[in-house]
């Protein structure tokens, strides 16, 4: 395993504390993702990306229905 590198992700879609959870849980299923800090409009993670690809995350958080920017 690599050494996490640190993002920080804008995040369109998000309106309230239902859609932080949203994100937070979809981030916590992520192989890969170490850690995160989820708030409206916002995340930053820690992503070891020989466990898998930004774009499979970023997948991920659009099928929850949330945009990365």
């Amino acid at each position: 395993m690599g050494t996490p590198t640190h993002l920080t992700w804008k995040i369109d879609g998000m309106t309230c504390g239902g859609c932080v959870s949203s994100v937070r849980n979809v981030l916590a299923r992520q192989p890969g993702v170490k850690s995160s800090s989820v708030e409206i409009g916002r995340v930053e993670l820690d992503v070891d990306e020989s466990a898998q690809s930004l774009e499979s995350i970023r997948q991920a958080i659009a099928k929850a229905g949330y945009t990365v920017v």
